[in-house]
């Protein structure tokens, strides 16, 4: 098991989720504050590249049924790609931060995915 210094007294200790030994500071390998509200105001790729699929896949249900209203979706689109994950987080019904992180992520791979075959589909046709 690898060992990490104590943030607070630099001692070591044996892993992460413990408390020092030689000063009793509980490490919690989790996030500080200041990462998850820069992460949460960062835009949405998948958002901006799959809207509907992502609302779903983000549990934004009441705005996925909003970006198929064809006005109202444009509308949609910017929101969800400004603010998605901060809406995700708050009204998601999220069960851990890791979770939510690691469905983030897989929403914009395919958000990403789906725009690729999108153009080689276009292409194929094209010629």
């Amino acid at each position: 098991m690898q060992k990490k210094n104590c943030l607070e007294c630099k001692a070591m200790i044996k892993a992460w989720n413990e408390k020092c030994q030689a000063c009793g500071f509980t490490l919690v390998l989790e996030p500080d504050e200041a990462a998850r509200a820069r992460y949460l105001r960062g835009p949405s790729l998948g958002a901006l590249l799959w809207t509907q699929g992502w609302a779903v896949g983000a549990r934004t249900y009441l705005w996925f049924i909003a970006s198929l209203i064809p006005i109202v979706g444009i509308a949609a689109l910017i929101i969800l790609t400004i603010f998605g994950r901060r809406i995700s987080w708050e009204r998601g019904g999220w069960s851990s931060w890791t979770e939510f992180q690691s469905r983030m992520r897989l929403l914009d791979v395919i958000g990403i995915v789906w725009i690729g075959v999108l153009i080689l589909v276009y292409i194929l046709v094209r010629r």
